[in-house]
This record gives C-alpha cells, sequence and structure tokens, in this order.
C-alpha cells in the first residue's frame, strides 16, 4: 500500500493535461462515493475514456474510498444526510439489537438521508478536489519545466522591497 505522497507523486506525474488529470480524480473520487460498492468505481472507468478523462487518475480517484476508509465515508454520508434533515442519528444500542428483518426495515427509514449525504459530500469533493488537483499539477510542472530549462524557480517578491 502506497503512502498519500506517494499517490500523489504519483497523480503528478501522469501524462496527460492537468484537466484530464484532475477530471479523471475527481470523476473516480466522486462515483466512488455513490454508497453501493465498486458501483461508482465501474462507471467512473467506463465514463473516463468517453470524457476524455485520465484513467489512471480515474483509478487514484477511486481508490479513496476503499474497504479502510468506505466505512468511515459511508457512515459521514448518513451523518451529513441526517444533519441536513435535521433528523436524529438512531441510537447505536438500538442497531445492534435489530435482526436482519429490522435491518432491512431501517434501511428503508434511511436510504434518504444517506443519499442525501452523499451528494452533499460530492458536490463539495467535486468543488474541492478538481481545482485542488489542477492547481498541483500545473504548478508541478512549471516547477520542473524551470528546473529542466536551468533557470531558478520563480520567487515571490514582496511588494514593500
Amino acid at each position: 500500500m502506497s503512502s498519500p505522497r506517494q499517490t500523489l507523486r504519483s497523480l503528478l506525474t501522469l501524462g496527460g493535461s492537468p484537466h484530464g488529470i484532475a477530471g479523471g480524480f475527481t470523476l473516480g473520487l466522486v462515483l466512488s462515493l455513490v454508497p453501493i460498492p465498486f458501483l461508482g468505481m465501474f462507471v467512473a472507468l467506463a465514463l473516463a475514456p468517453v470524457l476524455r478523462l485520465n484513467l489512471p487518475a480515474t483509478y487514484v480517484g477511486t481508490a479513496i474510498v476503499n474497504p479502510l476508509s468506505g466505512a468511515f465515508i459511508y457512515t459521514a454520508e448518513l451523518w451529513i444526510g441526517m444533519w441536513i434533515l435535521a433528523r436524529p442519528l438512531p441510537p447505536w444500542a438500538e442497531l445492534r439489537a435489530l435482526d436482519a428483518s429490522g435491518w432491512f426495515a431501517r434501511l428503508g427509514d434511511l436510504v434518504g438521508p444517506f443519499a442525501l449525504g452523499a451528494a452533499a459530500l460530492a458536490a463539495a469533493a467535486t468543488m474541492t478536489a478538481y481545482p485542488a488537483i489542477h492547481l498541483l499539477v500545473s504548478r508541478w510542472r512549471n516547477l520542473r519545466r524551470t528546473k529542466a530549462e536551468g533557470a531558478d524557480p520563480p520567487t515571490r517578491t514582496d511588494a514593500s522591497e
């Protein structure tokens, strides 16, 4: 398993345009937030070539939601949906006591808040991930290009000097 730093570096060094990389990553991330395991990943990987987005970046985006992070993310989606609807979360003691039919009945009550939370988290991820990845890829490439040309990297000047 690679570290977040290695994952970011591999994302920054992918071939393709900053738009294709940022768009692919964001598509993968957002569709992997669909609370049906693997569905979002397969849809994202199928859509990326159609939308002319970077396929490896799309896969990296889908990997954010994985068996280790999925439970936390899906719980956050439910919590966000319940918060938006101003509904209390069901008590843990009540949930632990449910049998299979009780879980199925409870699931029917929670599908709406779950979907609403997933949509809100997907919107927030889109507004955050695309601009951040696009900026990082663009700056990384400018820095690499400047170093390859042998010039000093651009420095920030203070207007008061």
